[in-house]
Order: structure tokens, then sequence, then C-alpha cells
């Protein structure tokens, strides 16, 4: 997340200077990127594929003991590619294409059987007989500004993310549908215990948390500046994260006053002529398949003290690559 928050505080001086001419793109435009976050990005933990979309195995260069700092160049170098990027404890692998339809499938049939699981009634009703469509889990993990139609990004990230929220109905579907072998499954078992626990070097450093963390190259509100990144499978059905770099305005200054924020000037991520710009953690409440909570938490997150981001370097090298 530091690595990710970075380059988008890069792109935020992109869009600043895009502002100025009147280039800024429209809240449902694509292209709210800058030179390291162009493409998009999602980063998977790894232990949730079994296969490509070409049921091959996936593979990639193990680097243990990755440091801290070979994981985030890694990270970064990662953005340049399309697809998926899947997280191991000992490395990454880049580029990897992912069948959208398979994980749209299991997370469809384990929301359905489980809806079904918990129903106490007998008689089978047309809300019990009709399956959870992958728009609606879709809905449950977008901000309420962030509306149909749904790309693929958005789709399969959302959808594999049931995978973390529940783990052992996941390895049951995917242990079917691949047909596995007693041994197959035990290792795939193991992968998957992997990925739902922290990653963290010799020295105990976090690398990445057990999370899906999605970066869209789409704004979606008026005073966001950059493509919004969402934070999938951090507790039960329907919660999420949602980060956004946001220019300091009256609704969001009435939002920080309801949620009882404030920030200083030190905690701003970037201030140009009248304006300045802030990092938001929005964490969205759980909620039902089809239905979007509009409770959430709110916080201010400051690139200095809760980073450790040299903003003034990020603003310096940003302007001498976007001649602003």
């Amino acid at each position: 997340m530091k690595e990710i928050i970075s380059i988008r505080i890069d792109t935020l001086w992109k869009m600043i200077a895009q502002r100025m001419e009147k280039r800024l793109p429209e809240i449902d435009e694509e292209g709210a990127t800058g030179k390291f976050d162009n493409k998009g990005a999602i980063f998977i933990p790894g232990g949730l594929v079994y296969k490509d979309v070409d049921e091959r195995n996936v593979t990639y260069e193990s680097f243990r003991p990755l440091s801290a700092s070979a994981f985030r160049r890694k990270i970064r170098s990662t953005m340049r590619f399309d697809n998926a990027t899947l997280l191991y404890p000992d490395g990454v692998a880049q580029g990897v294409h992912l069948d959208t339809g398979f994980f749209s499938k299991a997370a469809r049939q384990i929301l359905t059987y489980r809806k079904a699981a918990f129903r106490r009634k007998k008689i089978i009703s047309k809300n019990i007989a009709n399956e959870v469509s992958s728009s609606d889990i879709i809905r449950s993990y977008c901000p309420p500004y962030m509306g149909p139609p749904y790309g693929s990004r958005t789709r399969i990230s959302t959808c594999i993310s049931i995978g973390l929220v529940d783990p052992p109905l996941f390895f049951a579907y995917c242990k079917a549908q691949h047909n596995l072998s007693a041994e197959q499954s035990d290792r795939f078992a193991q992968k998957m215990d992997r990925a739902v626990e922290a990653a963290t070097t010799k020295s105990g450093k976090i690398l990445y948390p057990p999370y899906v963390v999605v970066c869209h190259d789409t704004r979606y509100k008026e005073n966001s500046y950059t493509g919004l990144t969402r934070i999938l499978g951090i507790g039960k059905f329907g919660e999420f994260a949602a980060l956004t770099l946001e220019e300091v305005d009256k609704p969001l200054m009435d939002e920080l006053r309801r949620k009882q924020q404030e920030f200083k000037p030190e905690d701003c991520c970037a201030a140009h002529e009248d304006s300045s710009f802030v990092l938001i953690l929005r964490v969205y409440a759980p909620t039902n398949p089809g239905k979007r909570s509009r409770n959430h938490t709110l916080h201010v997150i400051s690139p200095v003290k809760d980073l450790g981001l040299d903003t003034d370097q990020i603003e310096k090298e940003a302007r001498k690559r976007y001649r602003f």
C-alpha cells in the first residue's frame, strides 16, 4: 500500500497539471493515471488461484528472502503490465490472465448455497430459488458513487475476493471444479492457508496483507483526482475499503465534521494555489448481496506521519516528469 499510494500521489500532480490545462478526465472516463499506474492493477494473494485462464500452473521467480525495498520495486514494475499480479511470500507473478467466468461462478454459487443453508423455512420461495448474480455481488463491494456497468477489472477482483471472505467454501468449490486428487487438494489447501495470512520479511515487516487491492483508472467522483483504489476481502461480505486522493472542498469538510475527523496542513498529500489534497480512507460496513451499505468510517491518512513518504521528493520528481 505504501508503494501504491506513492505512485498515486505522483499521478495526483499530473492531474493537477491537466486541470490547469482544462484536460482533467471526466469522472466516468479512464485515464486518471500517471506514468506508473497507467494500466491500473489488481493485486491478489496467489494462493487463491489454482490455474490461469489456459489451465496452466502459475510460475514466478522466487526471491526468498524478499526484502521490503525489493518487494516495493517489484510492485512498481508489475504495474506496467495488464491482467492480474499474484502475490506470494517469496515473489510476485505479473501479467497473469485469469478466467473471469470461473471466479464469477464461484462467487455466485458460494453465496447462493450459503443463502439456502441458513434459511430456516422449508418452503422454497422465489427469493431462495433465484441465484445471487455477479452484479449483486459487485454492487455490494463498490462505493455509492460507483455504478454499473462494471468492467472486467471490477468484476474479477470482486468475485475472487469472496475466497478471502469464505475460504472453506471457496476451497470446496475449486476442489470440485478442478477435480483435484487428494495430493493436489493438500497442496492447494496449504497455498490457500498462506493466502489468508499476511506475508512478512524475516524481520517481521509486513509485505502485503491478505487482501485484494484494485487500482482503478477512473476518478468516479468530482473532487477525486486519481483512480479509485479498492481494498477487498477485509472482513464479512460487503465489507471493503476505498482510498481516494481528494481535493478539500465543502462536501468533504462537511463529511469530516460529521465523522468527527480533522486534518492539519502537514497531513496534505499536495497543495497547489488555493487547493489542498488529502488521502481519504473510507471503510464500508458489511451488507447483503445486492445491497450497498452507506455506513462507513472515515480516516485521513497522513503520507508523512502514517506512511513515512517523502512528499516533497515525490512532488519534485513529478513536476519534472510531467513538465509542470
